[in-house]
């Protein structure tokens, strides 16, 4: 396990008690969204599908600034420092 990072965007922030970035000990990029249930129960359902092991398709997540299904994944290895990016897709008229 590592200490990594997870930037929520702001429409998940509310889940986060307002905090853009949070700070885990994780070892894979599915581990780290699995842990933010921590802050609330239902965030990984919100981000993840219904296997729990894919993003689903309005979620886009970023590892170190890279597109995390060019690097695995969320079965990507993460190292200390690293940083998951979430981005939701979201619609207006």
């Amino acid at each position: 396990m590592a200490i990594v990072y997870v930037s929520l965007p702001v429409p998940l922030r509310k889940f986060s008690k307002g905090a853009a970035k949070i700070t885990l000990d994780a070892d894979t990029a599915l581990n780290a969204i699995l842990q933010l249930n921590n802050l609330d129960a239902s965030l990984s359902e919100r981000l993840l599908d219904e296997t729990q092991k894919e993003p689903k398709k309005f979620v886009k997540i970023y590892l170190n600034g890279k597109d995390i299904n060019k690097q695995g994944g969320l079965a990507a290895v993460m190292h200390a420092e690293n940083t998951l990016e979430i981005v939701t897709a979201f619609a207006g008229g």
